[in-house]
């Protein structure tokens, strides 16, 4: 008889907190109240207000943690805990959103596709939202190169009872990084996150580059379901989106004008309704699209 599955020791689970205690603990608590071993578990403090809180109850729960005296972003903090895993033996990697909520059956699933399809390198679930559990917040992200790498999500604010997905979803151009489960082996031809971009299109860049580089794939599996949070949108967010947007068009020979002329023009809508702080974000994020380095 086949012996039951579990998640085993090469299996490291990865959250980034950022001032997001109370969904951190909640989420790393969930995990280990279904099983999930503390070994796998490895939380990241991007040198945010909660790094006492995280230290003692990292210690507690006697998991991983990694308390880190700089906030680099999304790629730079995770980076860090990948380091630290493939130090420790791991071989697959699952990045976790603080708000995210996923169970010990849906992360073995993933897992054993991994296993089993071995010319994929990353794979997620689809993520409906959690307070509205049939709402399909994506089932994979989508880029429109044309339009200056637009995004959006395949399936986004459908129902799931509605929808009619693939098992496998493969004709996605990334896989959204609240939910990602990648291989080890991809490192050796794509090199770790880039850093660089701090917040915002950092794994939609990743999967382009693993696209358009290697053979591996990428894919969502509609089955397996993870639940988030929708968040409100700032400067803070307008400003790395705009200017991410046009890093990832000089990358992978996007429509710049595109973007930097819908940009503009939501600039001129702010400043009418006299959002100087949002406007600003839209500028600040076009010049330095186009003319820092990345």
């Amino acid at each position: 008889m086949e012996k039951p599955f579990t998640v085993i020791d090469d299996l490291a689970i990865i959250i980034l907190n950022y001032n997001s205690f109370d969904d951190t603990s909640r989420e790393v608590d969930s995990l280990l109240a279904e099983g999930v071993p503390q070994q796998c578990i490895y939380i990241v403090d991007n040198n945010s207000g909660d790094k006492k809180g995280i230290e003692k109850f990292g210690a507690q729960r006697q998991i991983n943690y990694i308390l880190s005296d700089y906030n680099g972003g999304y790629a730079y903090g995770n980076n860090l805990a990948i380091k630290k895993a493939i130090q420790d033996g791991k071989n697959y990697f699952l990045l976790l959103n603080p708000d995210i909520e996923i169970s010990l059956a849906s992360i073995e699933q993933l897992y054993k596709d991994l296993k089993k399809f071995s010319d994929i390198g990353i794979i997620g679930p689809r993520i409906c939202y959690r307070n509205n559990r049939s709402r399909i917040f994506s089932d994979g992200g989508l880029l429109f190169s044309e339009k200056g790498f637009m995004g959006a999500h395949a399936n986004g604010e459908q129902d799931k009872n509605n929808v009619e997905a693939p098992h496998y979803h493969y004709h996605i151009n990334y896989v959204d990084g609240s939910a990602l489960l990648f291989r080890k082996e991809i490192l050796n031809e794509t090199g770790p996150m880039n850093e660089h971009f701090f917040m915002y299109y950092e794994e939609s860049e990743w999967c382009l580059r693993l696209l358009e580089k290697t053979n591996w794939k990428i894919a969502v599996n509609t089955q397996c379901e993870a639940y988030n949070l929708a968040s409100n949108k700032g400067s803070f967010y307008e400003y790395y989106m705009t200017r991410n947007r046009i890093w990832v068009c000089r990358l992978y020979n996007g429509n710049i004008k595109y973007v930097t002329k819908e940009r503009w023009k939501l600039a001129r809508k702010a400043i009418k309704k006299g959002k100087f702080s949002m406007a600003k974000a839209y500028i600040k994020g076009i010049l330095h699209g186009i003319y820092s380095k990345i």
